[in-house]
C-alpha cells in the first residue's frame, strides 16, 4: 500500500485545465510490481476493509507514470524517489452475493486489502491521505450495475 496523487495526475493527464491544485495523496495498492490500483472503503462494510476502486479497475496505470508526472508537476522541487509505503495490508476475498456457491463455484468474488483500526487513524488523522468511501450498501451487484457508483 502506497500514497500517490491518484486523483491529481489522472485530472492532468486527462483534461487541458493548467491551474495548479494542491496535490492530494490517495491510498493506492501496487499490483504485479508495477500497476496502480486505488482503494476505497465501502460505506456499510469493515471500516478496515478495502477495496479497489470500481471506477478505475480497467485502467492500467503504472507507478512510472505517476512518479515521473508527480517529480514534473510538484512545486515543492523535491524529487520523489522514497513513497509513503504503509505495509501490505492482508489480502483477502470477500464473495459477492449470488445465487450459486462461492468464488471457484461460478460466484464473483471482491477483492480486499486489509489494515489494523490504528493504520487507518494514521492514514486518515496525521498523514491526511485520501480513503474515499462509497456507499454501495446491501445491493451491492444491483448499483454496481445499474450504474449508481458512476
Amino acid at each position: 500500500l502506497v500514497a500517490l496523487p491518484f486523483d491529481c495526475y489522472l485530472t492532468a493527464t486527462t483534461t487541458s485545465d493548467d491551474d495548479e491544485a494542491k496535490i492530494q495523496l490517495r491510498l493506492c495498492v501496487i499490483r504485479n510490481q508495477q500497476y496502480i490500483y486505488p482503494l476505497i472503503r465501502h460505506e456499510d462494510d469493515v471500516e478496515t476493509d478495502l477495496f479497489l476502486d470500481p471506477r478505475f479497475i480497467e485502467k492500467q496505470i503504472s507507478l512510472q507514470d505517476i512518479l515521473q508526472w508527480w517529480n514534473a508537476n510538484d512545486s515543492s522541487n523535491e524529487v520523489k524517489s522514497e513513497l509513503q509505503y504503509y505495509g501490505v495490508g492482508w489480502y483477502g476475498q470477500r464473495p459477492v452475493p449470488s445465487l450459486g456457491g462461492g468464488p471457484g463455484y461460478g460466484a464473483e468474488a471482491d477483492e480486499v486489502w486489509s489494515i489494523d483500526e490504528d493504520l487507518l487513524e494514521q492514514l486518515l488523522n496525521e498523514d491526511g491521505v485520501d480513503l474515499p468511501v462509497i456507499d454501495v450498501g446491501m445491493a451491492h451487484g444491483e448499483k454496481a450495475r445499474g450504474g449508481a457508483l458512476f
